[in-house]
């Protein structure tokens, strides 16, 4: 004869508490894993803006580099902004020294703004790649006096990635995705 137990379902209370263990611990993975996936792609937005930033460099940096009259409009010695080294213009059409000024990369204009670029897209384009940046990168170009008197050409670009938005035009602050700025100096 058997004898009977008062210890009846206990195994699903087991089983039960098994489960809330497993599911939290799966739980954790999943945030983990999407944590994980959200920095990878942070990067590679950072990285594809930091690539549109070098392309818009390297564009600009061979338009100047050109004869005057064979160059992209915007990058015409007309339109390159001259300062002295001073900090005062050397052509009196210009107000201010330009790239640092948020209105040289808005519509509102001034500085250095006569040669703001944008790179055509071709230029920035890849066959092995989906990704269109949500702007295409610019550059602006200046012209500044050294010490020694040399004249040399700055020019800054900027690239952006393709999740990239703007609280709004006028200001140009950032809302969303990565901003690379690029400058080199040439001695021409």
């Amino acid at each position: 004869m058997r004898k009977k137990t008062k210890v009846k379902g206990i195994s699903l209370i087991v089983v039960m508490m098994l489960l809330i263990v497993i599911s939290f611990t799966a739980l954790a993975a999943m945030k983990s894993a999407t944590s994980g996936e959200r920095v990878t792609n942070n990067i590679r937005m950072q990285n594809l803006a930091q690539q549109y930033a070098e392309a818009a460099l390297r564009y600009c940096e061979t338009e100047v580099a050109l004869v005057d009259a064979n160059r992209v409009a915007t990058l015409r010695n007309a339109n390159i902004f001259n300062d002295n080294g001073s900090g005062s213009p050397v052509n009196a059409n210009y107000p201010a020294a330009g790239w640092s000024q948020p209105n040289t990369w808005t519509s509102v204009g001034g500085g250095a703004s006569s040669s703001l670029t944008e790179v055509p897209l071709a230029q920035i384009q890849s066959a092995i790649s989906a990704f269109v940046p949500a702007r295409l990168p610019q550059c602006v170009a200046e012209r500044t006096q050294l010490p020694d008197g040399s004249i040399v050409t700055v020019i800054t670009a900027r690239g952006f990635s393709p999740d990239y938005s703007r609280v709004d035009a006028a200001t140009e602050r950032t809302a969303n995705g990565s901003v690379v700025w690029l400058q080199s100096t040439l001695l021409l």
